[in-house]
Parts: C-alpha cells; structure tokens; sequence
C-alpha cells in the first residue's frame, strides 16, 4: 500500500521517516511555562479539547488507516520528545543564578482578601480561606488543585498535626463557633448551639496541642478557652472553665505559641497582648506568669527556638529580642527599619526571619548573634504596591516553602540552602587549597586521603580532612608568622609557609602539632625577597606516592638516611617554586629547600601569582605579563619558557586547565575586576560578557579538571561557576563574602572559606543535568578514613595554642553533603585532652633558623 499523501490543509508534513509539524501551527515555546495564577483560575476544558480537536477535523485524517495513524502519531511524538530534550539541555546550560537563602517562589493573589491559610503537611499542600468563605486547595509548590465553598461560615483555619489529624484534618472557626473538617474540607463536626459562644465572644484563634489532644481557643472577649479532642480527633468537648485576662492588660491578642515543656511532660502556650506575654499551664489550665513591658511598643509576634531553648518577640519597636528561660534578654537584633510584623523559626535551625514594614525579610542567627540574611520582595504586585507581611509560617516539612502572608496575597520562599557546615576553625581563613591537587589519582589500592590546607589569620595552619571535616594536624604559629602563601606535599608530609614578611619556613606535617624543620630568613633590603610559592607536582606513579606517605606516616615523618633513599626511590618528581620580588622564579630542593635553579621571569616587577598544570607551570609579574613554562622535572633546569601573553591590567590570581590559562585581573585605581582566557591554539583569547565578570575583589580561583569547569569568588559575595569556554553557567549569591575557595574533589564539590568557618557546597546543588551525566560516568574513589594525628608534644604548647586546638570543631562529610540528616559534629580525638590541660603552658621551642 502506497503511503498517504498529505496535502497543504495537513497540519503536517512527512520528510523521509520524520514527521515535521508546521511552523506556524507549532511556534510557541513549550518552555514558557504558565505560573500559577491567581485564585481564580479560568476553565481548562478548552485547553484538553483542542488537541484531539487538531486531527479529528481534517477529513483527510478521517481516511488514514489506523496502523497509519499510529505511525504518524509515533513520529510526532518523536520529534518532539527529541525536540523537547535538546531544549532542555540548552535551556539548563543558560546562565542561572541560585541564591542561598530565601528565594521567591511566587506570589498568588487573592482577590477577595486573605482571611487564613493552614498548612497540611501530611498532604503536602495548604488550604486558602478568602474573604468570600472560599477554600482553595493547594499543592505545596503553589499550583492549585481545587476550589469549594466552605460547608459553614468560617474566619479562620488551622490544620491538625500528626496522628490526631488523621480523620480530622482541620479546625475551623467563625462565628457560629468551631468545626472540624475532614481531610476533603467536608464537614465532620461542629459545635453544638448550646456549646456556641454569645455574641462577643466568638472565636478569633486557634491552636492545636497535638500531644494531649487538646485545642487551645482566644475568644473576642478577652478570654481562652481549653477544648479536648475525643474519638480519635472526630469531636470536641470543653476542657475545663475559660480564663479571663487580667484587667489591667492592655491591647488585643496579637499571637499564641507554644513553648517548651517545662517541667517534663507538661506542655505551656505563650500568648502576646500589647507589650506583655502570658505563660498558661496547659496541664492545670492555669495562667501561671505575666511579663509586662517587654518591649517598647506593642509585641506583634513570638516564636520559641528549640535549638537554643530561648523565646523571641517582635514588636513595632523595630526590634527582634531573643529571651532566656526566665525572660532574661540574651540578645537584640536591631536592622530593620520599620515596625517588624512577623517572625517564623525554620526548622531544626537556630534562624529566624523577620517580616517588617520596611519592606524587608531578614534572617537572624541565633547561635551567630548576627544577620546572615535579607531579601527584600518586590514593593509592588499585580494588584498594586504590596502589603506589609502579616504573619510568616515555616516550612511544614521538607521541601516545604516557607509563606508570608499579606492582606490580598500569599508569597511562598524558597528555603535553598547551597552550602553546609565542614569545619570550624580558630580564625578566618586566609588561604585555601587541596591536597593532593586535583584531579585526584585513582589507583584502587593506593588512594590518598584528600585534605585541605586552611592558613588562618591567627598564624595557624590546619590540615582538613575533606571527608569527615577533622582537623588532622596543625601548624600553631603567632600573629606575627601570619601567611602569605602556603604549600604542601601530602606524599611526602612537608608543609612550605612564606609569611607576609618573607621568611620561609619548613614543617613537618606527619606529627600533631607540626614541628617547623627550618627557616629561611629574607635577605635584608635591597635585596629581592620571596614573596610568591607554590608546589609542582609531577604524580605518575600513584603506588609509589602511597608507599612513600605509608613510610612517611609510620616514622613520623623522622627518616633517616637509609629510609629517605628507600621512599624517595619512585618516578615522582615535586618541585617546590619560589617567586621573588625581582620577577625571578626559584626551584627549591625539597627537603633542604636549597635553590637548585633560578631564571629570570617578569623583572623588574614582582611575580604575583603560580598556577601549574601536570606538565607545565604559569606565572604572572608586576611586568603585565602571563608567562607559560615548559617543566623538565628530572632535570636541573626544570623550567623553560613556553609562552608569554601581554595584559592590560596587573593579574592577580591563575589557574590553568590543559592548554588554557584563566587569569583574573583587578586595577584598584579604576575599580575593575575581570576574568581572562588565553590559550595555546588558534584563538590566544577567550572573552565574555562585561556584566558576568566580578563587582569586588577576587577571593579566589581554581579548577575542576575532569568536569573542565573553573569557580571564581569576590568579596561581592558571589560564585561563579565558568566553562572551559569562558562562559558563565552558574552564579551562586552567598549570604557573606568568601575569602577563599577550592574543589575538593573530582565530582565538583566545592569548599569555601566563610570567616573562621569551611563550608561545603555539593555538586548535585549546581550542576546541570548534563554534568551530572558525565559524573556518573566516572570512578568514584573510596572515602579514605584520616583520622587526626595523636597529640605530641604536649610542654611545648602555650594557653593560646591549646585554645586554638579547643575552638577546632569537624562538622560534615562529603558522604551527607546536601542530605537532610546532617552528620553530628565531630571533634578531633585529642580534644578532650586538650580541654582538661592546664592553662599554663611553656613557651615553644624556637626553630633552627638560618639565613637565605
């Protein structure tokens, strides 16, 4: 049978074994994906009949076979499915900015005014009350999934937590007294006429104690009333007699809570009138302490924070105060700058958000003392300028946006969180680098640990390990030895410090606390100084590295004669580079640090900067330009110039990927910041937008090799995430600046430096999809377990140091990176000792010095 032949009316064509759709017909972007609208949503039955409506009308589509139409139908679904993929891989390399934080979702409007919302965790949505006595059925995301009207007259809604909502779902209230609602918003109980309250005192909130079943209600009187729920959450009975507040308490009832459970087992509700809050005994049914005047004005809300066991309050004082237990204030958070509206606690955190009239939402740590956070939403929506933010209600679970609700509207926040806790330090972090340099070697049965290099503004030095977050050793050295740069050979435990004044020294790495080997001490002026370092490591036989450091680690690092030549004895080559005030560039032996070759590089000017690759070296000078060096690692003279690339402004930091070389320029005197791609083939210069380069003072620069991507940090807060090509995929917008950044691994997890503190971002958080793919195309080494180091000698350490050793603190692991259940934080094993010596210690013994 000859194929149909379609004619021009045909919607479609056929071009060999494709079917093509007509472009007119088919123009519209599948990826505009409509938002969620208002609450009012249009009909959607048009919409379900217009596909069928497509083919069912053309008569020449009527005379086609069925096996026919099923061909042309596959085809169409074909095409389109490879369409719709290819568009997606396009559309997710487009440039994306994440926020770590709160990000706005969306806004939904309600027309007819916001009287209430009530969030169903176990159904993953929340339910709408309008002014009209509409409920409308939400998913958690926003999208909305059914609109009815209210079986009875109600103000207000509240869902039932846990067990006790299972067959009654929601509590309503209104002024013919309380209802229950099933899981449907269908009716299943309501208050008896005898049991409803006279006018006046009709309910104006609630809030469900699951754990005793009760139902704690503030009537308009100026009363509460204890409610108990019976048969399985079915039904209500009254719980006792209701209490009147004092009389000489001013205000209206502004938000009921509750708080811990003090003593055991017996739970307690706060309540916020005017300036004063109310502690009820819920177990007695008694009001059991009054405080009064706890802010200037009136308290608008409270929230109780389980993670530090303290209340906070937000008045129209402007103010966030944070209480302890016997309403001692702990702290003030002063930032806002109009009346503070709402405040919400996220879950399992010591943060807290803050809604004001000032148009802001902030975000407070508690356990910090300090703001980590603030957005501030648009000033004005589809209806007009925005309203202050009435009330905010955390996240019902995970994955849960958090809702800020306002007169007509209700905004859902993401809750991103891009980056987690690692490891905390003695002081901000200076420095930031891993070891060994990646990509890491794979050898199955020779797989060294990965560890960060942390050089602190105290003057120590910390060795990290990536996959727990423990300190494995440390460099405790003053203030004074402060680093300007710092190197580390991980095979061969030696650690390299050049400090801010040009000293150079040596340290034994496989011993807790290192022990400095020797220093270098800079020749006197005029004579050139260092003042730039770096490690070249040429790694070809991975076996022979391991060997080497199991030597290494069982010797502590004190060989002698014969077991130096007998685990020195491999193809492994590591060149310690010196770069020096006068541009010249220095090859240092490796355990002497002896110069054994020197050239000249960017004189007059100093060198600013050395990156490397596996079998090159780059450099930059205070002569504008990037050198590019050929490494002979057997031979004496082991550097020999490849390339050089002229600059316009001084480059400041480099790294090097392949035969490419980024480089990142900044000139003070006119305020520019820009990152540049040179590269060996045709095209010596890669570019890209002006708007994708940095606003502030670049942090930090560094490479993942086998995804061939580059990660950039400024003090503007931000992470760039850049291709090979030059071109911007990601920006991830920090809630502080990051002093430094490194990846940690051949997957692409990232570490950054957050003051004294080394913070995780996994990659599954950024990446798209595509290098996801190619992730999971690769060998994933087995976690290595680095244990810290024991605790040696204990005399040499003074008071400070062991207080350096206290404040060290591990917190995750690259195994629960990213995953809800976070691991618990770690402390080294010699910690406990380190607390309980006593504070008095001697002064160190000072290291073997001698001159350059």
């Amino acid at each position: 049978m000859e194929p149909e032949v379609w004619d021009a009316s045909n919607p479609f064509t056929i071009e060999g074994d494709h079917l093509i759709p007509d472009l007119d017909l088919y123009d519209a972007d599948i990826y505009d994906v409509p938002d969620p609208g208002l609450l009012n949503e249009e009909d959607e039955s048009s919409f379900k009949e217009a596909a069928p409506r497509l083919f069912t009308s053309n008569s020449r589509w009527q005379n086609v076979t069925p096996s026919a139409r099923a061909r042309q139908l596959w085809l169409l679904l074909r095409t389109g499915l490879q369409t719709s993929v290819e568009k997606e891989k396009r559309a997710e390399l487009h440039v994306a900015r994440l926020t770590h934080g709160l990000e706005l979702l969306r806004r939904l409007e309600v027309a007819a005014g916001l009287c209430s919302v009530a969030q169903d965790p176990m159904g993953r949505r929340f339910v709408v009350l309008d002014g009209a006595g509409r409920l409308h059925l939400r998913r958690e995301d926003g999208w909305a999934q059914e609109k009815l009207l209210a079986p009875v007259a109600l103000t207000g809604l509240v869902a039932v937590p846990g067990e006790l909502g299972t067959v009654g779902r929601f509590v309503g209230w209104g002024p013919a007294g309380l209802a229950i609602l099933r899981s449907d918003l269908s009716l299943l109980w309501q208050s008896k006429p005898v049991e409803r309250r006279v006018p006046g005192r009709e309910p104006v909130c609630c809030l469900p104690v699951p754990d005793p079943g009760l139902l704690l209600v503030a009537e308009a009187g100026r009363s509460l009333a204890l409610w108990k729920f019976r048969a399985g959450g079915r039904c209500l009975v009254p719980h006792g007699s209701p209490l009147w507040l004092p009389p000489n308490l001013s205000g209206a009832l502004a938000r009921l809570t509750l708080g811990p459970q003090h003593p055991p087992h017996v739970p307690r509700c706060y309540a916020a009138y005017g300036s004063a809050v109310l502690t009820f005994d819920l177990h007695t049914w008694a009001l059991t302490d009054v405080r009064r005047d706890l802010h200037k004005t009136t308290i608008s809300d409270l929230v109780y924070c389980r993670e530090v066991g303290a209340m906070v309050t937000a008045s129209r004082d402007s103010t966030v105060k944070v209480w302890e237990a016997d309403w001692q204030i702990r702290m003030v958070f002063v930032g806002h700058t109009g009346p503070v509206t709402a405040v919400a606690v996220l879950p399992n955190t010591a943060l807290v958000l803050s809604a004001s009239q000032d148009g802001t939402l902030r975000t407070w740590d508690l356990q910090a003392a300090a703001q980590v956070g603030e957005v501030a939403p648009s000033r004005r929506g589809p209806s007009g300028p925005s309203e202050t933010v009435s009330h905010l209600l955390a996240p019902a679970g995970p994955g849960c946006p958090l809702l800020a609700l306002r007169a007509r509207s209700v905004e859902l926040w993401r809750v991103r969180e891009l980056y987690s806790p690692l490891a905390q330090l003695s002081a901000p972090v200076l420095h930031l680098q891993v070891a060994p340099a990646l990509p890491s070697p794979m050898a199955p049965q020779a797989q060294l640990p990965t560890r960060l290099v942390c050089a602190c503004a105290d003057g120590s030095v910390y060795l990290v390990s990536v996959s727990s977050g423990r300190t494995v050793s440390a460099l405790l050295l003053e203030p004074e030895d402060c680093a300007a740069a710092v190197a580390y050979c991980l095979p061969r435990e030696v650690l390299w410090l050049l400090t801010r004044t040009g000293h150079l020294l040596c340290a034994n790495a496989a011993r807790c606390p290192m022990r400095v080997l020797h220093r270098l001490c800079p020749p006197p002026p005029p004579a050139p100084r260092p003042c730039c370092l770096h490690l070249y490591s040429h790694l070809t036989d991975p076996g022979s590295a391991f060997a080497a450091w199991e030597i290494v680690r069982q010797y502590k690092g004190e060989l002698c004669h014969s077991d130096v030549a007998g685990a020195w004895k491999d193809k492994n080559r590591y060149l310690l580079v010196v770069g020096h005030t006068d541009g010249t560039l220095s090859v240092l032996e490796l355990r002497s640090s002896k110069t054994v070759f020197r050239t000249e590089a960017h004189g007059p000017g100093p060198v600013t900067a050395i990156a490397s690759t596996w079998n090159s070296i780059v450099s930059s000078g205070g002569d504008l330009t990037v050198k590019m060096w050929r490494v002979f690692p057997y031979a004496k003279e082991s550097l020999s110039l490849l390339r050089t690339f002229s600059c316009c402004h001084p480059a400041l930091v480099l790294c090097a990927l392949g035969n490419r070389i980024t480089v990142g320029f900044e000139d003070l005197n006119s305020a520019t910041y820009g990152l540049v791609q040179f590269g060996l083939g045709n095209s010596p210069r890669f570019d890209h937008r002006p708007q994708d380069d940095p606003t502030d003072h670049i942090t930090g620069l560094c490479c993942c090799p086998t995804l061939k991507l580059y990660a950039c940090s400024s003090l503007d807060g931000t992470i760039g995430i850049w291709t090979a090509e030059n071109r911007l995929l990601r920006l991830l917008q920090l809630n502080g600046a990051p002093q430094a950044l490194s990846f940690c691994s051949n997957s692409g997890d990232l570490v950054l430096a957050l003051g004294s503190c080394l913070c995780l971002v996994a990659h599954r958080l950024y990446l798209p999809t595509s290098y996801l793919i190619k992730k999971l195309c690769q060998d994933v080494p087995d976690v290595v377990d680095d244990p810290p180091l024991p605790l040696t000698s204990q005399e040499s350490l003074t008071s400070a140091q062991l207080q350096r050793l206290a404040n060290l603190r591990g917190v995750a692991s690259l195994r629960s990176a990213g995953r809800p259940n976070r691991a618990v934080p770690e402390a080294p094993t010699w910690l406990p000792w380190v607390r309980a010596w006593p504070s008095c210690g001697a002064s160190p013994v000072p290291p073997f010095t001698r001159s350059l």
